[in-house]
């Protein structure tokens, strides 16, 4: 879950095919499979690539999106809940029955405006009287109207409007959208399942269709629900259980007056009743109910007075009560047997009668026999309605309406289970077994059992909720989630005091070590240090940080590293199909050009010599040490505004905490300089891992004699790299530094980020020292720096 999925449908396996919209579509870095590189706190020439689309996009353009505020169809509890089980249990096979697909989709987003007058008005126009009727775009053309392709652009447009739709991406919690009442960005559960499953929708006819080539409006939120969509899908399990009424504590009569004058209202009520007055019988009923709320006669009484007055849906709602007030109450159950029948609900009056008859048994009334025989008559005539109807439409809605009756909410309480906690809680362990979690074994006993407890009724917060039901977006979501149910999971850690994370890029620190996000400069810098792994979007376990001034307790606190980013290589737009291409891919060597004043003959023979093309020689081989000897958290001044707050008293120390900057420096000690040196971490570069080239007749690469001394020149040892000033920079060479000694890596990468530079690495297994350099180069990557290590 922590890299995201293709949807569109690729027409073939061929890699150069056109991209797509949903290619276009960057929805984190980090989540794209080709981004992060084996090698810790690097990236892949892809991921480089991506690093620049990140940055490209946060300049300011204009981005038009068609959204369609058609009004939809009602989609009540029972039909939304019935159409998420079908897809959960039977998907059915996209294509093979495009009608019924159609009138699927359509009970839950409707037309979208559109109308097919193709049937009922004659094709040279309609007339003025029915133009006013028909508010709607209209299709002469049948085949234009039922165009499944079609359906894709419309399926945009809805899923982009803002007020009754989600867009996942701007929360880290799936569970905030649909579980938070009073929160201005919840929809609330109904519309979120309505989300779910038009997100199904799309994703299927993505799979299938090619309409996602066709339409525009594809965009990062509607991506989003994709990916929400097939998650909660899968994972998530609907069962409807029996609602308990809690009945201790139910007010009743206090004295022995007031019971007899909650007895005299329901007298006069039962009067009224025989009158068919009904709604004096319903009023007085009212008052007795009110005197003794744990009265199911009363309630069963008045379910009486309300079927009298046709309000079906009440009527049920009182002979529900009774049913709960009162489980051997036989009439109650009758009643509201009746109630179902009235409403047209068949099978769900057909169980209520049965457990009226059972409840009865010998005592059974004739009206109770009657009521199951009318239930039963009710189903035979409802399928056979359905069967024989030939509308494809009314007959889809005929039976879409029976088999709502099957997840009817009235009396019921939905849950939704896991059908992946045991796999979540596997993958917790795993993470933090890898990554060395000091506290594992108080996790391990904590989390085996949160499952079982959250069933159980306890509340737990929403972020370890969303991990449990594996519903969250890829990326820096996954990531953000993962060690976020770690640190709830872990008892020993006072989350009143440390609470959840406050922004995506927060590192962690522990009293032992600390743990930084692949995207920020301690991860990056600090990826190479042995022993440290990137899992998930984590670097870890790295060396503990000191705070300067120095904090009080050594409690676990997240971290957030003050840094600019780094304004990366430049790259060209292709207006054409709008990709970035970055370098220029007809770069050329001036040094192997030839001279104005040189023969052509002498060139080409100077050329075609075998013995002036040479291998460069790497740089040599360090056997220096250095090694880190502090990690230091200098405390930034608040924001104006924070500190405004703080000194109204609008926010406690945790709030001002979680608010809080920090730089970073790190203080190195080589076994070859008697004094330390300390780089200060003042911007976030990106570190580029290249793949191994194709080995030349030599092994590695050769160059020409003349392009020789940029291979030889410019290279820079680490103990050099604090006297690196802007005068020995070149932007038409690369500056190579020299870390092939031990621990030298790390302290190249903190260079790096104090002067504002990005670099390529190359370690074992990359690419020879010719291909290294130019992928450094000002034709290539344009990073200017490569890290040499081995």
């Amino acid at each position: 879950m922590y890299k995201k999925k293709k949807y569109m449908r690729k027409r073939s396996q061929d890699n150069y095919e056109p991209l797509d919209d949903e290619d276009y579509t960057l929805l984190d870095p980090e989540s794209h499979a080709k981004f992060e590189n084996l090698n810790p706190g690097t990236v892949t020439v892809e991921g480089y690539g991506l690093e620049c689309w990140d940055f490209e996009k946060t300049k300011p353009r204009e981005h038009t999106v068609m959204v369609s505020y058609a009004k939809l169809p009602e989609a009540p509890a029972r039909k939304l809940l019935r159409r998420l089980n079908e897809l959960q249990t039977e998907p059915g096979k996209f294509g093979w029955s495009p009608e019924k697909e159609e009138l699927d989709l359509k009970e839950f987003v409707g037309t979208l405006g559109y109308v097919d007058t193709s049937q009922f008005l004659p094709r040279q126009g309609l007339s003025t009287k029915k133009k006013k009727k028909i508010n709607s775009i209209v299709y002469y053309e049948p085949k234009y109207a039922r165009d499944r392709n079609r359906w894709v652009g419309d399926l945009y447009s809805l899923l982009n409007r803002t007020d009754i739709f989600a867009d996942f991406t701007t929360a880290s919690s799936v569970g905030l959208r649909w579980a938070t009442p009073g929160d201005e960005n919840c929809i609330g559960l109904w519309n979120f399942l309505r989300q779910i499953i038009v997100g199904r929708e799309l994703a299927v006819r993505l799979k299938h269709l090619d309409g996602g080539m066709s339409y525009s409006g594809f965009t990062e939120r509607i991506l989003a629900t994709l990916i929400i969509s097939e998650l909660w899908l899968k994972h998530v399990q609907i069962v409807l259980k029996d609602e308990k009424l809690l009945t201790d504590g139910v007010k009743g009569p206090e004295t022995a007056e007031e019971r007899a004058k909650a007895e005299d209202f329901k007298s006069k009520g039962n009067e009224a009743l025989k009158k068919n007055e009904f709604q004096k019988a319903l009023d007085l009923y009212t008052e007795a109910i009110k005197i003794d709320l744990g009265n199911a006669v009363y309630r069963c009484n008045r379910s009486a007075a309300l079927l009298g007055l046709e309000k079906y849906e009440e009527a049920e709602e009182d002979a529900y009560v009774a049913t709960q007030l009162d489980p051997k109450y036989a009439k109650a159950w009758s009643r509201l047997g009746m109630a179902m029948l009235k409403l047209g609900h068949g099978k769900r009056a057909k169980k209520a009668y049965e457990r009226a008859l059972q409840v009865a048994g010998k005592d059974a009334t004739t009206q109770m026999h009657q009521g199951l025989a009318g239930a039963k008559k009710l189903i035979t005539e409802t399928v056979k309605a359905i069967n024989s109807e030939t509308d494809k439409e009314k007959q889809h809605g005929l039976e879409s309406s029976f088999l709502d009756e099957d997840w009817e909410i009235i009396g019921k309480t939905p849950e939704f289970h896991s059908n992946i906690h045991e796999q979540q809680v596997e993958g917790l362990l795993v993470f933090a077994g890898r990554m060395k979690w000091p506290y594992i074994n108080e996790v391990r006993d904590y989390a085996e059992d949160i499952y079982s407890n959250l069933r159980a009724g306890e509340i737990i917060n929403i972020n370890l909720h969303d991990w449990l039901y594996g519903t969250m977006l890829p990326g820096k979501w996954f990531s953000f989630k993962i060690m976020t149910a770690l640190i709830f999971c872990t008892p020993s850690i006072d989350v009143d005091k440390v609470a959840v994370a406050p922004y995506y890029d927060c590192g962690l620190s522990l009293p032992t070590r600390s743990y930084w996000r692949v995207r920020t400069v301690l991860g990056r810098v600090l990826g190479c240090l042995p022993g440290v792994i990137s899992l998930c979007g984590w670097i870890g376990p790295c060396p503990r940080v000191e705070f300067d001034p120095p904090v009080q307790g050594d409690k676990p606190r997240h971290i957030r590293i003050k840094t600019r980013r780094v304004a990366l290589t430049d790259c060209n737009s292709d207006s054409d199909n709008a990709v970035i291409h970055i370098g220029s891919r007809y770069a050329r060597q001036e040094a192997t050009r030839i001279q104005p004043n040189e023969e052509v003959g002498s060139y080409l023979a100077e050329m075609r010599d075998p013995s002036n093309w040479v291998v460069p020689e790497p740089p040599v081989r360090d056997v220096g040490t250095c090694e880190i000897e502090s990690i230091r958290l200098k405390r930034l001044a608040l924001d104006i505004n924070v500190a405004q707050k703080a000194a109204k008293g609008m926010l406690d120390d945790l709030g001002v905490e979680l608010k809080t900057e920090y730089r970073a420096s790190i203080t190195f000690k080589m076994d070859n300089n008697e004094s330390a040196v300390t780089y200060k971490l003042f911007t976030n570069p990106v570190f580029v891992t290249p793949p191994p080239c194709r080995p030349g007749p030599k092994g590695a690469h050769e160059v020409h004699i003349r392009e020789l001394p940029r291979f030889q020149k410019n290279i820079w040892s680490i103990e050099r790299l604090k006297d690196h000033t802007a005068e020995d920079s070149d932007d038409d060479e690369v500056m190579v530094i020299n870390a092939t000694g031990k621990g030298a890596e790390v302290l190249a990468r903190a260079w790096c980020s104090e002067r504002g530079k990005s670099a390529v690495i190359r370690r074992i297994g990359g690419p020879c020292f010719v291909c290294a350099v130019r992928a450094a180069s000002r034709g290539s990557l344009g990073t200017g720096v490569l890290i040499w290590t081995q």
